[in-house]
Order: C-alpha cells, then sequence, then structure tokens
C-alpha cells in the first residue's frame, strides 16, 4: 500500500531444446512480463512458422466455434508441444469440417429463402386492396402502368395534375392508409414522356407490380404456406445443429483455446535472444514471487541459470507498475487508474482516495434519506445496477453510508430535521469544513510531493521547493485566518484565531500573538527558500522569473481552497431543493384537501396518493442528479486539485505473461 509492487528484473538462460517447456511452464505460473532482450552480442530469436499453421488453423475452427456457440464442459488437457496441437486440431477438423460445410451451407439456403420469401410478402402487401388478378396491370405495348407511393395530402393534387397532363386519358386510383399511399396510374404508352416529370416533381417512389398470375392475397397465402414449409425445415435444421454441437462443441472450443495458447506463447519469442544452443529470456517479476529458479528447475533439471536484479535507477521508467492494495483500497484503483496509472517510483494515491472521495461524496449529497436510498437502489439487485462495473458500485455504496451520517448531522431527511447544523439556515461551519477539507488535502498533496522526493532522493527539490511551499500554504492560511478571525465554536472546540488587521498580520515587524508570529515564520521561510531554491535550479532567464513565479503562485493557494466550496454549495443545494419538494408537495395538499374534504372525506385518499407519487417522483430525479454532481464535483477536486499538486501517472501498467482458460484445464500430476 502507498507503493505499487515492487519489481525485480530477471535474466535467465536454458537450453533451446526446452523451450517449449520453459515458456509453457512460464505462461502457466502468470507472474512475469517479458521485455526485449537488448545485448548487440547476442541474436534475436525468430517466430516459428508454426505460427502460420497454428494461425490458419485456429481461423478455421474459430469460423467453427461461433457457429456451434460455447460448451459449458471443461476437457482435462495434457500440456503438450505446437506440433502435438497442430496434430490434435487438424485431425479434428478434419472430422467436423465437412459436416459444417454441409450444415453451414443448409442454414445459408433457408436464411436466403426466408429474405427472398419476406420481400416478395412485403411487396404484395402494398397491393392487397386490389381485388384484380395482378396479371391484369402488366404493361402492354399499348398500355403502361405505373404503380408508386405519394404523400397522401397530395393524392388530389398529384391527381389533378396527371389529369390535366394526359387530357384525361389516363386511371388512376390510390389505395393503404398512412402518411403514405399507394397509387396505380395506367396511361396510354405513347403518353409516357408526359407522365414522368409529374412523378419525378411529386417526389413519387416507384415500385415494381409484383409478377403473378392471381391476386396478391391469393399469392400472399400461398408465400405464407412457403414460410411454413421454411419453418418446418428451419426446425428440423436447428435440431441437427443441436447434434452437431452436443458431438463436437467441447472438443472444438478447448481446441480453439489451445490454439490461442500456442499462437501467444510462439508470439512471444520475438523479445527473447538466442545463440546456438541456448534461449535467453528478460522481463519483470513481482518481487513476492520472484522464485523464478524453482519454476524452472521443474523443467530443466537444473540445467539453467536464472539472475534476479533490482531496477537500476535508469531503468526506474520502463518498470512496470501493479497496484497493491488491501481488498478496501483496491476498488478505488479505477478512479487512480482511469486518471493515469502510477509510476513504478512515485506513491500510489489510492489508499488517500479511498478516504476522501468517500467523504466528499458525503458531504455533496449530505442527505440521509438520499443516501440510503441510493444504498437501497445499490444492493437491490435490479438490472438498472447492472450496468454499474462492480469496482464502482463498491465506491458509491461506501459514500452513500457515510452520506447517510453525515446527512443526518447537516442535511436531514429529505431535507428536513438535521441533528447538528442546519445548513439552510447556517451554511458557515459547512463553509469551514469545506475549506479546512480542502486546505488539508492540498498540504497531504504537497506532503506526498516530499515523500516521492525521498523515494527519489532529490534531496535539492525537497529542500528548495517542495517542504518551504508547505511552509508557505501552512503560514498563509493561517495568517488568512487570523485576519478572519476564525473560531472552532460550533465543532465544540474553545478556539478561536487571534483577529487582526490584513497589514498588521502580514507584517513581521508588527507586535502580534505567538501563533501570528509563528505562521510568519512559516510563511516567510518558506517563501524566501522556495524563491532562492526557483533562481539556484533555474538556469538563463529561469534565475530572474523563476522566484517571480514563486509570489506570482500565492493567488493560486486563494483558488484552489476556493474550489472546495463546491462541497458546500452542492450541500445546500440538496438541502435547498429537497426542502423545496417537500414544501410544494405539502402545500398541494393543504389547498386541494379542504375542498374535496368538504365533498367527501374519501376523496382526500388519491389526493394523498397521487401528491406521495409526485413527490416520490421530484425526489428520485433529485437523488439522480444530486448524485451525479456530487460523484462528478468530488471527481474534479481529486484529478484537478489534488493530483495536480503530486501525480505524474503515465506508468506502464504490469502486463504478465499469463494463460486464460475457461474450457480447459492441465491435468496434475
Amino acid at each position: 500500500m502507498f507503493r505499487t509492487m515492487r519489481m525485480q528484473r530477471f535474466r535467465a538462460i536454458f537450453p533451446k531444446r526446452l523451450h517449449e517447456e520453459v515458456i509453457a511452464v512460464l505462461h502457466e505460473a502468470g507472474i512475469i512480463q517479458f521485455k526485449e532482450v537488448d545485448v548487440p552480442e547476442i541474436g534475436r530469436m525468430t517466430i516459428s512458422d508454426e505460427i502460420y499453421k497454428l494461425s490458419s488453423l485456429l481461423n478455421k475452427l474459430k469460423e467453427i466455434q461461433e457457429f456451434v456457440g460455447h460448451s459449458h464442459k471443461v476437457i482435462e488437457v495434457e500440456e503438450e508441444t505446437s506440433a502435438a496441437t497442430i496434430t490434435k486440431a487438424e485431425k479434428l477438423l478434419k472430422a467436423v469440417e465437412a459436416k459444417f460445410n454441409s450444415l453451414k451451407e443448409i442454414e445459408s439456403r433457408l436464411n436466403d429463402e426466408k429474405i427472398e420469401l419476406t420481400t416478395k410478402m412485403e411487396a404484395l402487401k402494398r397491393f392487397v386492396e386490389i381485388e384484380s388478378p395482378l396479371s391484369y396491370l402488366k404493361t402492354t405495348d399499348e398500355i403502361r402502368t405505373v404503380a408508386g407511393s405519394i404523400a397522401a395530402e397530395r393524392t388530389q393534387e398529384f391527381s389533378d395534375e396527371i389529369n390535366t397532363a394526359l387530357n384525361y386519358k389516363v386511371f388512376i386510383t390510390f389505395f393503404g392508409k398512412g402518411k403514405k399511399k399507394t397509387f396505380i396510374a395506367v396511361c396510354r404508352s405513347k403518353d409516357q414522356q408526359k407522365l414522368l416529370p409529374i412523378l419525378y416533381r411529386f417526389g413519387v417512389e416507384l415500385m415494381e407490380i409484383p409478377d403473378y398470375r392471381e391476386t396478391a392475397s391469393e399469392a400472399l397465402k400461398k408465400l405464407e404456406k412457403e414460410i411454413k414449409r421454411l419453418e418446418v425445415e428451419r426446425s428440423k435444421f436447428e435440431e441437427k445443429k443441436k447434434d452437431f454441437a452436443r458431438a463436437y462443441s467441447a472438443a472444438i472450443n478447448a481446441t480453439v483455446e489451445l490454439l490461442e495458447i500456442q499462437v501467444e506463447r510462439l508470439k512471444c519469442s520475438k523479445f527473447f535472444g538466442n545463440t546456438e544452443n541456448t534461449v535467453i529470456i528478460e522481463g519483470w517479476v513481482p518481487k513476492k514471487k520472484a522464485d523464478i529458479d524453482s519454476m524452472l528447475a521443474t523443467v530443466t533439471k537444473g540445467i539453467h541459470v536464472v539472475r534476479v536484479y533490482d531496477p537500476k535507477a535508469e531503468e526506474i521508467e520502463s518498470v512496470p507498475s501493479q497496484f497493491e492494495n488491501p481488498k478496501l483500497v483496491s476498488d478505488f484503483e479505477i478512479i487512480t487508474e482511469t486518471f493515469s496509472t502510477p509510476k513504478y517510483d512515485e506513491i500510489d494515491p489510492t489508499p488517500f482516495i479511498s478516504i476522501t472521495f468517500p467523504l466528499f461524496f458525503a458531504l455533496c449529497l449530505s442527505d440521509a434519506a438520499y443516501g440510503l436510498l441510493v444504498a437501497i437502489f445499490l444492493l437491490s439487485g435490479i438490472q438498472v445496477t447492472k450496468i454499474f462495473p462492480k469496482k464502482l458500485k463498491v465506491i458509491l455504496l461506501l459514500g452513500s453510508v457515510l452520506t447517510i451520517i453525515i446527512g443526518a448531522l447537516i442535511g436531514g431527511w429529505f431535507g428536513v430535521a438535521p441533528l447538528w447544523i442546519n445548513a439552510m439556515e447556517n451554511p458557515i461551519p459547512i463553509l469551514k469544513i469545506a475549506v479546512f477539507l480542502g486546505i488539508f488535502h492540498l498540504i497531504l498533496g504537497y506532503m506526498i510531493n516530499v515523500a516521492k522526493d525521498v523515494i527519489r532522493k532529490k534531496w535539492k527539490l525537497m529542500i528548495l521547493t517542495h517542504i518551504p511551499h508547505l511552509m508557505i500554504i501552512v503560514g498563509f492560511f493561517g495568517m488568512i485566518f487570523c485576519v478572519l478571525g476564525i473560531g472552532l465554536l460550533e465543532f465544540g472546540i474553545n478556539f478561536v484565531f487571534p483577529k487582526l488587521k490584513l497589514f498588521d498580520v502580514f507584517n513581521p515587524f508588527v507586535t502580534a500573538p505567538s501563533l501570528v508570529v509563528a505562521f510568519r515564520i512559516l510563511f516567510f521561510s518558506g517563501l524566501i527558500i522556495e524563491m532562492l531554491g526557483a533562481s539556484i535550479m533555474a538556469t538563463g532567464v529561469g534565475k530572474i522569473s523563476g522566484p517571480i513565479n514563486v509570489v506570482y503562485g500565492l493567488s493560486s493557494l486563494i483558488a484552489d481552497a476556493a474550489s472546495y466550496t463546491r462541497l458546500m454549495a452542492l450541500s445546500i443545494a440538496t438541502s435547498i431543493i429537497a426542502f423545496a419538494i417537500n414544501y410544494i408537495g405539502f402545500w398541494l395538499y393543504g389547498s386541494l384537501s379542504p375542498p374535496l374534504t368538504a365533498i367527501s372525506g374519501i376523496l382526500a385518499i388519491p389526493l394523498m396518493i397521487v401528491i406521495g407519487a409526485m413527490l416520490f417522483v421530484a425526489h428520485c430525479f433529485n437523488i439522480f442528479i444530486q448524485s451525479l454532481g456530487a460523484f462528478i464535483h468530488t471527481l474534479r477536486l481529486h484529478y484537478v486539485e489534488f493530483f495536480g499538486k503530486f501525480y505524474e501517472g503515465e506508468g506502464n501498467k504490469f502486463s504478465p505473461f499469463k494463460v486464460i482458460r475457461r474450457f480447459t484445464k492441465i491435468k496434475r500430476r
């Protein structure tokens, strides 16, 4: 915790003849990440040509796997070479390929026939109102028949224009319902050229008249019989497909998995070095699991060499990072990782986030009833909750539980009856809490920076920049509190910062209480040291601009602390909206209940039900909006204000060479 998992670099040399067995052992162990062997005098391994054969078999069997689906059966297998896996896959493919091709061909034919029949039926449905045989509508040398669809509101205009253009020597009829109507227009072939411009101008969608001798209704009945026949054939096909899947799906899924494993093992060979008789591999392994020597001994019988090293300073940037946190803290890794993976040599902020994130979320939401309802919603297991990742659900659940506690103290239940402070009536204590938490958060960020300097042994940066900046923050805000005369009486602490004028507090020559003097010493000492440090560590013009920037940066301290006042703003907003919802609900009941009760007391019951439902919906909407706002603003305070003070990120995530088995397991010897 607080640091990512400690890694070690390893190098192993073993006989080339044992290459596959060694890689298989490391793959099953799943604890190492390979790195490229970069030694000029050592040759690089090439990927075996077997990979092309494996890939070809894998593609063919994957197609069959998609056809039969996944099996729940797990098959026990022995560890095999890639050549043995190829032989097994070829044997299976030979047994199933012909049957698969036959079934696939039947399925393709059935699908094509269904599409063809469905298309014909859709075309016929447009003409089902025509009682005459469709053959009567065929175009001849003398007569031209045109069918199409047009917007219903333009049918009269369309009909009038066609009749006018063709001197009423045309027959046109409309049928169908809805926004579009189908029409049939019959005219002399020699008048067709007069008809076409009108069709274009009215945006007519032309359609072909189905080629049937009988009526559309009769043709549809025949097609429906064909569809039923096709469904019977489909049912028989599905049975054959199930029989095929029952017979071969387990073997196909297992073989596909074995081929994928072998391909992955061969691909990693590009990282290795080799000589005439040996293979050299390098990589990273967690320090706690660095007993590679024992793993290789099971295969090589001791004919190997393994060396394990701690990372050198020049390698730190390339060392992969792996979180190492207790279970409850590890759920918050999703927040850190979404921003960026920590570098190997920096502090993991996740443990701090696991405390401050739920706290800030609870302060923003700040209604006990809302927190309780969010917790019930997350624990209900209803379908909507399944869209939340498991870790995010735990984070929200912890935040909602803390909301119940904090909400009971400052927000009440649905904005009513807080136990300690009513934020709407007296927001100052909430403002103080928000500012104190913000300053603490900033100080924590800079303290982590100091700790990071210790880890990296950057003593000059720590002494001349980060520790002085901590002194500036404590001294600056301490003096600001004295200017404001802030007290802690609301929190049960009998303490008030000595109140002085702004000029007197920041003037080191004015006599002041010892607490103010202490703040002055911290502030001015830190300021002088950091200005000197900025000048010492800078080059060129930076020796002048550096100290100026330090002084200019003091203004950002106010902005940083002020950013945390959003905790108070969101807290009060939740209470105000909850109170307003209650007020409107009770006002409606108070206005409508007396006249309804005067008519009949029973009428008050449906009124209560309706208003209760309105209150429920309104509070649910407020919960959604306020929870979303609480999460987003809490995330912002961590990503922008907190992380901005110390966190670099951009680390390399540890990606172990690990076998994934769903359909197979290795037989234990």
